[in-house]
């Protein structure tokens, strides 16, 4: 069946429920009708009809303003707040499906408005008269034209001339061209349309009206599936409604993205959205709303192959459009029932239902309804063996839906005539039926595309080819042994196409997995088991690359190919040692020592921040490096920070520490880069540590030792294999500078003292 046309025709009708400009009112009697005549018109209808009735016409005394004074004789009515009822009474008119005497209603409006000069009432009583030919008649053609009229007296009407008022004509008409455009499948035209619109609209700022664009453009993008900016629009209108709290909004928005997610076959979505709209309809008993909801939510139970649920919505519904009296699309429901029941295999309710469809189509005069009628008849004598009536049922269906243009249905009806031909083992005739589908479908595609003089041109030599290969496919219809075999053949690709997708399949997760594992070895690697911090071999990889990038920096600046020398390539180095954290493990044991462990490194790398870093050297012994962009720097200042930054964790815990601390800078020699390596500077940390240490043997508390090469510094003193002992070569003839914590002497370790023979 052509869900899309029933879906379509009913989300026009949803929308124009929903799309009433906000508007002010001076008398409380037509707000409260106006307030409730999207969900409840038959009682604005009642409210202006008493309005009207009961209160005698009066003329304003002052006609400029007519907008603010309120009506305080409540038996009296002014003309604008006449003409305001009247059209309040007509839109409800046309909400309770009664085109007639809403027209009328909106004429009289229009006449009352005229007479008094309310040129901004007439034109939007036009606008209303369009929209009533076009919803209610179905008469796109009378609607332009009173739009076309409409747009030409509006730049001629002095009394609005460059006023919002006119703006808002414009933006009105403007939408209501575009949504008729888009009903005609003028995509591009109705396109254009609405970009003029959003225009005007930008220029209003009116959040409900926002709302109502986003969605009747999502409404237009979906009718021409376009279905990823349909989606976008479609969301954008909920949640601007949900923000806002308007509930009828929600509800159209809703009901819209069921229909969306329904085309897209995600029915669990799709159920989400129809339920929440369906909720609301019922609650306000809006009975043409809520059938095509309830037809909805069964068309994706019968998608679903969920029959029973289905029916059950169908029965419903058919029941809102009996209280309608909708015969038409009382006839497509008794379709969709019929269809449903032949799924079930009871083949006396189908029958049943399909002979009431066609017998309410013959009597509305809906030649769509009578084709489609014939079609699923066929279907149902097909299922029941009588394949000569099915044929003769499914042949009446056609030609109906071909001379009412109906593409879809024939689609329908040549796929199920292929079936049956087949099964009378006629396959020349199935195989015709099997071609003119095929032909159809192109043609649909071409329509839907658009297709240029090029495409047409490809899809004639198609055809062309077709005729030819026919009387080679009619010879291949003719040996069923050998269309067995190679409906096996197929069958046993398509086995190993799947196989094949399940193997690729499962590499790709095992690679994922292998990846995963690398990931986590490579952070393990370069992680210290006890602390979290990066480890020994993270600072034997990165640390030479380091320092290998700021010597290629420097002897660029040296060749004068970079201008500026590469100072913030300097780096500073502090090495020390913790060592409460020995002391945790004898006094308290293994397991409170790795968890103390843990924390404090979870403490220096939140404290820790880039460009700075820090290493766990050893066990108990922490290497921290931070750019040093200038020349000059304290040691005493980066000791003092050091020992700040240990004090903060170990003071709150009364825990006494005393640090050894070594520091160095890099470059060491600050006339050649190059002349001391990664490994070798390391070797100098060590060094002042250990003389951190002999200090601290001596003297309590914290100790700092830095070694520095003063500028003029050779750097042949320090090229030798032990560099411990060039460096204290170098303190002996004053090229190392030592700074520290204390004034005393250091005594350096005896294995590099200056003393022992060093050749």
């Amino acid at each position: 069946m052509n869900f899309r046309g029933l879906f379509l025709s009913g989300l026009v009708l949803l929308t124009t429920s929903f799309d009433l400009q906000a508007k002010l009112y001076s008398s409380p009697i037509l707000t409260e009708a106006h307030n409730l005549l999207v969900n409840q018109p038959q009682r604005t209808l009642i409210i202006t009809q008493n309005y009207l009735e009961q209160r005698r016409l009066s003329k304003p005394q002052d006609p400029s303003r007519i907008h603010l004074n309120g009506e305080a004789d409540h038996s009296t009515r002014t003309p604008l707040n006449t003409v305001n009822a009247l059209q309040l009474q007509a839109q409800a008119l046309s909400l309770l499906q009664r085109p007639e005497l809403a027209i009328k209603a909106i004429r009289k409006a229009e006449k009352k408005a005229f007479d008094n000069n309310f040129m901004f009432s007439v034109f939007e009583s036009r606008i209303l008269l369009a929209q009533f030919y076009w919803i209610n008649l179905s008469n796109s053609a009378t609607a332009l034209k009173i739009l076309n009229t409409l747009s030409v007296d509006i730049k001629h009407s002095q009394p609005i001339k460059q006023t919002r008022q006119q703006q808002e004509l414009k933006y009105q008409s403007l939408m209501l061209r575009a949504r008729i455009e888009s009903s005609l499948n003028k995509d591009e035209a109705a396109e254009k349309l609405f970009i003029k619109a959003k225009g005007y609209l930008v220029a209003f700022d009116d959040k409900d009206e926002t709302i109502n664009y986003q969605l009747t453009l999502g409404q237009h993008y979906l009718r021409h599936h376009h279905y990823d900016m349909a989606l976008d629009r479609l969301l954008s209108g909920y949640w601007l409604a949900v923000e806002h709290e308007d509930q009828p909004q929600i509800a159209r928005a809703n009901y819209e993205l069921a229909q969306l997610f329904e085309e897209r076959h995600v029915f669990d979505k799709a159920l989400e959205h129809a339920t929440q709209a369906g909720e609301f309809f019922e609650r306000y008993k809006r009975t043409q709303q809520l059938a095509k909801t309830l037809t909805l939510i069964a068309s994706i139970y019968e998608q679903q192959g969920r029959y029973n649920l289905a029916l059950v919505h169908y029965f419903n519904a058919l029941d809102q459009e009996n209280q309608l009296k909708h015969d038409v699309r009382s006839a497509s429901l008794r379709l969709n029932i019929a269809r449903v029941y032949l799924h079930l295999y009871n083949y006396p309710k189908t029958e049943q239902y399909i002979i009431q469809a066609r017998n309410l189509a013959l009597q509305s005069g809906n030649e769509n309804i009578v084709a489609e009628s014939q079609i699923l008849q066929g279907q149902l004598e097909l299922e029941k063996g009588a394949l000569d009536d099915a044929i003769t049922s499914l042949q009446a269906g056609l030609i109906s839906a071909s001379r009412i243009g109906a593409t879809d249905l024939q689609l329908i009806g040549e796929s199920i005539l292929s079936k049956a031909f087949e099964k009378q083992n006629d396959y020349y005739n199935a195989l015709l039926s099997q071609r003119r589908y095929e032909q159809l479908y192109v043609g649909k595609q071409k329509n839907a595309t658009r297709s240029n003089t090029e495409v047409f041109k490809q899809q004639q030599k198609m055809m062309e080819r077709s005729l030819k290969l026919e009387e080679m496919e009619r010879e291949q219809f003719i040996n069923k042994n050998a269309l067995y075999k190679q409906q096996q053949i197929s069958l046993a690709l398509i086995g190993g196409l799947v196989l094949l997708l399940l193997l690729l399949w499962r590499r790709q997760h095992i690679n994922k997995q292998l990846k995963q594992q690398l990931t986590k070895l490579t952070t393990d690697y370069y992680t210290h088991p006890r602390s979290g911090l990066r480890n020994l071999r993270m600072l034997n990889a990165r640390l030479a690359n380091s320092l290998q990038q700021s010597s290629a920096n420097f002897e660029q600046w040296h060749l004068g190919e970079i201008i500026n020398e590469p100072l913030s390539d300097r780096l500073r180095f502090a090495l020390f040692e913790v060592s409460f954290l020995k002391n945790i493990y004898l006094e308290k044991g293994y397991q409170q020592g790795l968890a103390a462990e843990k924390e404090f490194g979870d403490y220096l790398q939140q404290q820790v921040l880039e460009p700075a870093r820090i290493y766990h050297f050893s066990d108990a012994m922490f290497l921290y490096i931070e750019p040093n962009a200038r020349l000059s720097c304290d040691p005493k200042q980066l000791a003092d920070s050091i020992q700040q930054l240990i004090d903060n964790y170990t003071l709150p815990l009364n825990i006494e520490t005393a640090l050894q601390i070594g520091m160095a800078e890099y470059p060491f020699l600050p006339r050649s880069y190059t002349a001391i390596n990664d490994q070798e500077l390391i070797d100098i940390l060590l060094m002042t540590v250990d003389a951190g240490i002999s200090l601290n043997n001596k003297y309590s508390g914290s100790h700092w030792v830095h070694l520095s090469a003063i500028d003029a510094a050779p750097a042949a003193s320090f090229v030798s294999d032990n560099i411990r002992r060039s460096c204290i070569k170098g303190i002996a003839k004053g090229l190392v500078k030592v700074r520290s914590s204390t004034n005393n002497e250091i005594i350096w370790n005896y294995d590099h003292n200056i003393n022992k023979d060093i050749n």
